[in-house]
C-alpha cells in the first residue's frame, strides 16, 4: 500500500522504497505555494487552495523556470576536468507552478519524533532544484530530509517601481519569501511524517548557503528553525543591492525597469502589467544579458547588509556550522569578473589594474600574495583571489562576531581533492564537499569514504543536538571569540590553526 498522510492543505500519497537498503517513504512534488504565474507573478507565495482527493506524491513536481547553463558553464567545467561527458538528458518540465518539496523519512510513526534536515540548493540563485539530492545517507541517520524548490533568477530577485507603488506587502526578494513560506509549511505539517517541528535545521551550499545566512538575518524567519548549516555561502557586503543604492547610483526597482526594457517593454506604468503577460520563457531568454540575481534590501525580509547584520549582533542565535573549500575559486573562475570568459582581464597588465583600483594603497600587498608574473601565474592568483575573498575571508569574519559574543559556532575548513586529474585541476573545488555531507556522492565520487562517514556523522548529529561531537569522532571543538583556529575536513581530521589569516585580513573590506 502507498503511504498517505494529511496534511493542512489536504492528503498526499507517496511511494515506500528503499534507500540504501533500508525502507523508507518519499513524498515528491508536493505544493507549498500556489502557482506563480499571472498577476502572482512578482508577488510574496500565495495559500495553495487546499485539496480533498489524494495528491500523487510519487514523481517530483515542475522545477522554476532558469537559464540553462548548456555545456559550458560549472557542471561543464567539472566534467571536463574529470574527462567525463554531461550525459544527454530530456530538458526537466519547467513551470511557474514550480513551489514543490520533497519530504524523504524512514518512519512515518515514530516513538520519537525525527530531526528534521531542510535543504537549500545552490546554482547562482539561477538554476538548480531540490530534486536531485539523494537522502539515503540522512535516512539512514534516522533524520527527515525535506527539499525544496525556489523561485530564480528574474522570477524570484526582482523589484520594480511599479510593486513599490501598488499595496502589496513585500516588493522583492520573492525566491527568500518562497524558502521561508517552505519553512512555515514544514513547520506547520512535518509532524505527519514523523518529524520534529520544534527541531528543524537549515542547510544549504553556495546560494542555498548564501539563502542560510540570510535567513538567519531575516526577521521573517525567527522561530521557523532552531540550527543552521552554511557550507560556502559567503556573507559578502556586496552581495545585496538596497533598494536606493546610493553607491551604485541607481535603485532596485531601476534595475527592474531596465530589465522590461530587455524584454521589450518601454518603461511606464503600464510596463509591469505587460511583464506578467510575458511568458516564463521569454523572461528567462531576456536574462541572458546579464540579470543579476541576489537579495535586496527591502527592510522587511533582508533589513542591512547580511554581514551587517552578523557583525551588529543581529542574527537569530542558533548553533551554527559554518565553513568554505580549499579552492573554491577554481571551478568558479570561469564566470568571474578576472576570467576571460567575460574577457575584462586578459593580460597581466589588466590583472594588475583592477588589484589597483579595488584595493588602492594596498595592491602591492595584494600582488605579492596573489602574484602575476605571468598570464598562468594571473589565472592561479585570480582563482585563489577570487574564493578567499567570495567564501574564505567573509565566513570567517562572521563566524568570529558571533563566536567573540560567546554563540555556538562550528568552523571548518574542507581541503579533500578528488583523484587525478580532477584534483590537480580543481583541488577542493566550490560544492565538492556536499557529496561528502550526504554520503552518495555528488560532482565527483567520493575518494574518502571515511571523511564522508565523519562528516555525514557531524551534520546529522548537529541536526539533532547542536552539537557535531560524539564518541566515534574526532573532537570538534566550537570556535573561541577571535581565536585563529578551524577544524579541518580531509585526509586528516581536526582542529588546526588558521593558515590564512594574513589573507583574510587584507580581504576583509574587500
Amino acid at each position: 500500500m502507498r503511504p498517505i498522510v494529511q496534511t493542512n492543505s489536504g492528503p498526499v500519497e507517496g511511494i515506500a522504497e528503499y534507500f540504501d537498503g533500508r525502507e523508507g517513504f518519499s513524498f515528491r512534488g508536493i505544493p507549498y505555494a500556489a502557482d506563480t504565474a499571472g498577476d502572482n507573478r512578482w508577488r510574496a507565495p500565495q495559500e495553495v487552495k487546499p485539496w480533498t482527493e489524494n495528491f500523487d506524491a510519487s514523481s517530483f513536481g515542475p522545477q522554476c523556470p532558469q537559464f540553462r547553463m548548456g555545456e559550458g558553464g560549472f557542471r561543464g567545467f567539472i566534467a571536463g576536468a574529470y574527462d567525463v561527458e554531461i550525459p544527454e538528458e530530456e530538458p526537466p518540465l519547467e513551470s511557474e507552478d514550480c513551489l514543490r518539496l520533497n519530504v524523504y523519512s524512514s518512519d512515518l510513526n515514530p516513538e520519537e519524533k525525527m530531526p528534521v534536515m531542510f535543504w537549500i540548493h545552490g546554482g547562482a540563485f539561477r538554476y538548480g532544484s531540490g530534486d536531485v539530492y539523494l537522502p539515503d545517507g540522512i535516512l539512514s541517520k534516522g533524520k527527515i530530509l525535506v527539499t525544496i524548490n525556489y523561485r530564480l533568477g528574474e522570477l524570484g530577485f526582482f523589484a520594480h517601481p511599479s510593486i513599490n507603488d501598488g499595496d502589496q506587502e513585500y516588493k522583492t526578494n520573492f525566491g527568500l519569501l518562497d524558502q521561508i513560506q517552505a519553512l512555515k509549511w514544514v513547520k506547520e505539517n512535518i509532524e505527519k511524517f514523523g518529524g520534529d517541528p520544534s527541531n528543524i535545521t537549515i542547510f544549504g551550499e553556495s546560494a542555498g548557503g548564501f539563502s542560510v545566512a540570510a535567513l538567519l538575518v531575516s526577521p521573517l524567519s525567527k522561530g521557523l528553525f532552531q540550527k543552521a548549516i552554511v557550507q560556502s555561502g559567503g556573507f559578502s557586503r556586496m552581495a545585496l543591492h538596497s533598494s536606493d543604492n546610493q553607491e551604485l547610483g541607481y535603485s532596485a526597482a531601476d534595475i527592474g525597469a531596465r530589465f522590461g526594457e530587455f524584454c521589450g517593454i518601454p518603461a511606464g506604468e503600464d510596463q509591469l502589467k505587460l511583464m506578467k503577460e510575458l511568458s516564463f520563457e521569454k523572461i528567462i531568454d531576456s536574462g541572458k544579458v546579464g540579470f543579476s540575481s541576489s537579495f535586496y534590501i527591502d527592510g522587511k525580509s533582508i533589513t542591512s547588509t547580511v554581514m551587517k547584520s552578523f557583525e551588529d549582533g543581529e542574527n537569530h542565535k542558533v548553533p551554527t556550522i559554518i565553513g568554505t573549500n580549499a579552492d573554491e575559486g577554481t571551478a568558479l573562475y570561469w564566470g568571474s569578473p578576472l576570467a576571460e570568459v567575460p574577457p575584462p582581464v586578459n593580460s597581466v597588465e589588466k590583472y594588475k589594474l583592477v588589484i589597483l583600483d579595488k584595493f588602492g594603497e594596498n595592491a602591492d600587498k595584494v600582488l605579492s600574495i596573489y602574484p602575476a608574473t605571468n598570464k598562468e601565474e594571473m589565472i592561479r592568483s585570480s582563482k585563489r583571489l577570487l574564493g578567499d575573498s567570495l567564501f574564505g575571508a567573509p565566513s570567517y569574519f562572521a563566524s568570529r562576531a558571533m563566536a567573540e559574543r560567546g554563540e555556538d559556532i562550528y568552523f571548518y575548513h574542507f581541503n579533500q581533492k578528488p583523484a587525478g586529474k580532477a584534483g590537480e585541476l580543481l583541488g577542493s573545488f566550490h560544492a565538492y564537499e556536499i557529496g561528502y555531507v550526504f554520503g552518495t556522492g555528488g560532482l565527483g565520487p567520493i575518494e574518502n569514504p571515511d571523511l564522508s562517514h565523519i562528516m555525514l556523522s557531524y551534520w546529522t548529529n548537529f541536526a539533532e543536538k547542536g552539537n557535531p561531537n560524539s564518541q566515534d569522532l574526532p573532537v570538534w571543538e566550537k570556535m573561541k571569540g577571535s581565536e585563529k583556529k578551524w577544524h579541518v575536513l580531509g585526509e586528516e581530521v581536526g582542529e588546526k590553526e588558521i593558515d590564512r589569516m594574513e589573507v583574510y585580513n587584507l580581504l576583509r573590506d574587500y
